[in-house]
This record gives structure tokens, sequence and C-alpha cells, in this order.
């Protein structure tokens, strides 16, 4: 990787936008967000830091500013006010990995009734999760609001429900762990519980009581499971090769949940959804190429536009002629998306208990906590460690990149996955995350295959799943 390419090709384009800008027969117009969309690819795969690409993007503003007619010196208030915005960061802070301490990561399986007042609930703890920066339950249940008032016909709004439960642990310590959430009647939740203060000592058992004067829950924390089945595989992957793989299965992941007969919502896709723009492919993946990121014989680029035509998606910019040979994980959901035959969605309610500790990847430690049933899917409760999270990013991808996930079912076929809610641990790279996996799981899955990909190796985790259903 080449890292002074890559800043000379970023500093080009911004030369560019400006000229577009500036150029007579437009009026000032520029391709907006195209050049952050590009250095966001670069900072991913490490060949740009944060503070350089920040710096260009506030040369590119201040230019902009300065050649726009303005009276009344506004021109100077706002070529300061976009200082403020674009401040120079310190990339060695930006780049900052968790420590390196061990994880103690358990599967739960244990529910915890709330009987307090009219609020009621039923909490399954499905693994719990303690490293050197606190302690955290991932949980999903349900919750019940009080009935409405007899002869009241007005919609209920959604209520804030803050709930803190009371725990000590088996050397007496004790502890609150507190969570919030906003339910109408009856509404599955899900999320995590976090231990406050943070444990000091690897805990051994918690009793937990949900309200004042109620029976303390005692919940094990160690558990003899036997451990899951690991293999770590070796393989040479570039970083654009992997950032080509994240674009391709969210892709995939907005293709799913579409119908088939409409490809342009998927072209038309915004940033939020999509790591970037299906317009801006062949920018980003210019850019890899430009920064020896993705090397010349990689086949990606053809594969990315092979995808890309496989689903009649149109105007995506990339030059490489599309790929008639795709990786398995992405034909096995194009088969699904094409035959239109999707399985029904399980109902919101379930979840699975299920944890494991994953070797690191590039630096990154990853550990999944359980799965449940929502409302928007199969969702999967990942923590993560030596990454940084930008909070500018639209998608939440991380500075240190996340290494993708893909699941593989008992019945063979793929699922991409995308994030959701992140909650930092601390602010020491940590994160919990809760991934999405498209299509949904079969109800019932007995077990599934957690593959995660980094540069120099591949690990695959098979883990089995016991589905329990809230009554």
């Amino acid at each position: 990787m080449n890292g002074r390419r890559a800043e000379t090709h970023l500093r080009q384009l911004a030369e560019a936008e400006l000229r577009r800008a500036t150029a007579p027969d437009t009026q000032g117009a520029t391709h907006a967000g195209r050049l952050q969309l590009v250095a966001q690819a670069l900072i991913a795969v490490g060949a740009v830091d944060v503070g350089s690409a920040d710096q260009i993007q506030a040369e590119l503003d201040l230019a902009l500013a300065a050649r726009q007619p303005s009276a009344g010196g506004a021109a100077p208030r706002r070529q300061a006010r976009l200082a403020r915005v674009w401040p120079v960061r310190d990339s060695a802070e930006a780049f900052t990995a968790t420590r390196q301490t061990s994880w103690q990561v358990v599967p739960v399986g244990q529910v915890i009734r709330i009987r307090d007042g009219e609020i009621r609930g039923d909490l399954g703890l499905l693994a719990y999760l303690q490293t050197a920066h606190g302690g955290r339950f991932t949980m999903a249940g349900w919750m019940h609001e009080p009935r409405p008032e007899p002869d009241t016909h007005r919609q209920r709004p959604r209520l804030p429900v803050s709930r803190h439960f009371t725990a000590a642990d088996d050397q007496g310590t004790g502890y609150t762990l507190g969570f919030s959430t906003r339910i109408t009647g009856s509404a599955a939740v899900a999320g995590v519980l976090d231990l406050r203060p943070d444990p000091q000592h690897e805990i051994r058992w918690l009793d937990v009581r949900t309200a004042p004067g109620e029976p303390a829950a005692r919940i094990h924390l160690d558990p003899q499971t036997p451990a899951p089945d690991i293999t770590v595989t070796k393989t040479a992957a570039s970083p654009g090769e992997l950032l080509v793989d994240v674009i391709a299965a969210r892709i995939l992941a907005l293709a799913a949940a579409l119908p088939q007969e409409t490809p342009e919502q998927v072209a038309a896709a915004k940033p939020g959804l999509l790591p970037h723009p299906i317009g801006s492919l062949g920018d980003v993946i210019t850019a890899l190429q430009a920064a020896g990121a993705l090397p010349p014989s990689s086949a990606a680029s053809g594969q990315l536009a092979g995808l890309c035509a496989r689903l009649g998606i149109t105007g995506h910019g990339i030059i490489t002629p599309p790929a008639a040979g795709l990786p398995e994980r992405w034909r096995s959901m194009l088969t699904r998306y094409h035959r239109r035959t999707p399985l029904p969605a399980p109902a919101p309610g379930s979840w699975a208990v299920t944890a494991a500790e994953l070797p690191a990847l590039d630096g990154a430690k990853l550990a999944v906590l359980g799965l449940h049933h929502a409302e928007r899917g199969t969702i999967l409760h990942l923590h993560t460690g030596g990454i940084t999270m930008e909070d500018d990013w639209e998608y939440y991808r991380a500075v240190r990149p996340l290494p993708t996930l893909w699941i593989r079912d008992s019945a063979g076929r793929w699922h991409a996955t995308r994030d959701y809610a992140p909650r930092p641990l601390g602010e020491a790279g940590e994160v919990t995350l809760e991934l999405a996996i498209a299509p949904p799981l079969e109800a019932g899955t007995p077990w599934i295959d957690v593959v995660a990909t980094g540069q120099s190796a591949q690990v695959r985790a098979r883990l089995p799943l016991q589905w329990t259903r809230n009554p």
C-alpha cells in the first residue's frame, strides 16, 4: 500500500471538485460528498490517516467559500466557521486499540422476571461479557406497560421505561444494572445490561433483584459448556478486497429486503443504507487501486461489477468488465433473490443462547453474544475490541476496519450482516453491535457458521443455537 499515492489521489480529487465548482457552465455545482466518501474508503483500508483526510476536505471547503460571491465580508466569516467544523484530528489517537487483555465470555440462558407495580417483563439473558473496561449482559425479551384507563380511546404514547436492578456477586460486591427502552402495550425489547461499577474481579454468579421486595434470581456465570468448533484458515486478502466484500454484503442485504423488480431502489440507496452510494463505487475502486490497496491482479472490482449486473443495477461507474464468477456466499444470496421464495420470517420475541470469543483478526477481537428475532429480522449480538468507531460516518464503519461477518446456516444458505445500534463499552475501542442478519434465519435454525475474514486469515465458528420462545 502506498500512502503517498493515496494522499496525492485524494488531493487530485479535491482539485477536480474545485475546478468543477468554479467552471462557468456549472454555476458552483459539485459532486457533494464524493471527496468525503472516497476519503472514508482510504481511511478504512489504512491508506491515509484521519488528520490528512480532514485537512484536505477543510482546504476544499475554504477554497469553495473564498470563490463564492458574498457581500459584507461573509466569506471570511464562513471560512472561519468551516475551519472550526473541520479540525485536524490526531491520527494516532484515532487508531488507539483496546488493551489486549483476556475476556470472560459466558453463555447464560436464564430469564429474569420484572414485577414492579404495573410494569411486567420477562428478559432472557443471552450472554455475559467482562473485559478490562466493564461487564455487561446481552438480553432480549418482552416488556408490558400498564393497561389503558377504562373508556380511553386515544392511542397511548410510546412510554420510556428505565429499569435499574440491583445485584450482588459471589464475593459480596454490589452492583446496579440498568437499561432504557420505549414500549407501547406489549413489545419485544433487546439490548444490553451494564454493571455499575465496573467489576474488578471475575464473577462466578450474581444474585439479581428487579425490584425491592422481589426474590433474587441467581445468575450462574461459570457454566461448563463445550467449546465451540472454531477453524482458522490462512488466507491472503488485501485491504481493498475486504472493503469490496463489505460493500457487496451491504448491497445484498439491502436487495434481500426489496422487491426484485425494483433494482433502482438499491441504486438510489443513501449512504446510511450502504457504505457508499452506488454511483460512487467507481470512484472508490479507482482510489483503492491508486493507493495499492486493490492490486491490479485482484478480481474484486470485476466481481463487484458482476454483482451489480446480476442485480440489474446500472450507473455504478466501475470500468472493470463484470466478472462471471462470483464468491460462493454472493451466489447463494443471489439465488434466493432471483427465486423470490423467501422463507417466512420468524415472529419477534424468541432468542438463542450462544457465546464464543473468536481468535483475533488483524488486531481486532470479536465475541458472539447470542441472537434474537426482532421486527427487523434476526439480530446477532457481537462485541468487538481493537477498533475505533467514527461518529461522523453515516454507516458506523470502523476506522480500524471491523472484519466482515457472513453467516452460513445449517441448510447451507449464506446470509450477509449489517450493523445497528453500536453501544461503546468505556472509551477504549470496545463496542457491542447488533448485527442484522439478511435474510433472516429460519425459525428454529439449529446451528450457524459465523465467518470472519481478515487480511491474513479467515475464522469460522460453528455455533449451536438453543432457541427460547417467550410466552
